[in-house]
């Protein structure tokens, strides 16, 4: 993808229509696969609407483990939703359609969820907790899942941790074995383009606390992440305890209000310390300035090359 064709992504009119306040996403989603011939279908659990894509038979072969990708489409109340989530739904969008040309099994189904944004009130209100129960009860627990959001902005593939860090090793082995394997993939695809953080929960929450293994993915303005890393305690990483590093000054008091903002994604006051250490990408989220203006063609080039690189990934 080049940077003009991401400009045009961002500038196109479902994407401007898909934003609008009034817009019915479930069913701009499904009027675009609809158009673009591309093989869906809708479950609704709970008053929550999933849109699933999977495709002909010759797309599997059981061999080989299932990709299933997966963007929330519902956005905070009174908010644009440009970077959370619609820009991760765009994407996943084209990719849908290039996948439907796409000769040979590459093992991917997407799936578009509701209620990401229900889980603040609880777990099991967010829409992919009921959906992870359907899909282990269909004994989809071993696909490799990823989960793509706020993937509009930046120039730096994340990998999250979320799931991971602060959390006793002892439950998190096969999360930590299937994040190892996604750091290859994002080196193989982004060419040193990528980086590993702690972020906040997205629709994996639901899919974790339903038994299953899932990995987020986002993007990241790389200044933002690296200042960010420059506070987080490297060897505190997979599941050990904070400990304090040279920069925060003796302060473990901040490291942990650091880390509880980061991981539950807590409102943070502008005159807090932490306003400054906390990507401003993450701090949009929920808020009006979530906008189309804050979109980068950088982020949308980077999840075409990461996406397209999962075309390849065959795991036993």
């Amino acid at each position: 993808m080049t940077v003009e064709q991401a400009k045009a992504i961002i500038a196109s009119p479902f994407f401007n229509a898909f934003l609008d306040p009034a817009a019915n996403r479930s069913s701009c989603i499904t009027a675009w696969l609809s158009a673009q011939k591309v093989p869906y279908r809708t479950v609704t659990l709970q008053d929550k609407t999933h849109i699933i894509i999977s495709y002909r038979q010759s797309a599997y072969n059981p061999r080989f483990k299932m990709k299933t990708l997966i963007a929330h489409y519902d956005r905070a109340e009174n908010t644009p939703g440009a970077n959370d989530n619609s820009a991760a739904c765009v994407q996943l969008l084209r990719f849908a359609q290039l996948l439907l040309h796409t000769h040979g099994a590459h093992n991917i189904r997407i799936i578009f969820t509701d209620g990401e944004e229900a889980g603040a009130e609880g777990i099991r209100n967010q829409g992919s907790y009921r959906l992870g129960q359907g899909l282990r009860a269909l004994a989809m627990e071993r696909d490799d899942i990823f989960v793509f959001d706020l993937c509009g902005t930046g120039d730096t593939l994340i990998l999250s941790e979320s799931g991971i860090y602060g959390r006793d090793k002892k439950k998190t082995v096969s999360l930590t074995a299937f994040h190892r394997r996604c750091c290859v993939y994002a080196e193989e695809a982004c060419s040193g383009q990528w980086m590993s953080l702690p972020t906040a929960y997205s629709d994996n929450a639901g899919l974790i606390s339903a038994g299953l293994t899932a990995q987020v993915i986002t993007v990241l303005p790389r200044a933002e992440a690296a200042l960010l890393m420059h506070y987080l305690p490297r060897t505190a990483r997979n599941g050990g305890i904070p400990h304090l590093n040279a920069h925060t000054s003796g302060d473990e008091g901040a490291l942990h209000a650091l880390l509880h903002c980061i991981i539950t994604n807590a409102p943070v006051h502008p005159a807090s310390p932490l306003a400054a250490v906390i990507p401003q990408t993450w701090q949009r989220m929920h808020t009006p300035q979530d906008s189309i203006a804050t979109l980068t063609p950088e982020a949308f080039m980077r999840m075409d090359a990461f996406l397209r690189y999962l075309i390849t990934v065959k795991e036993g």
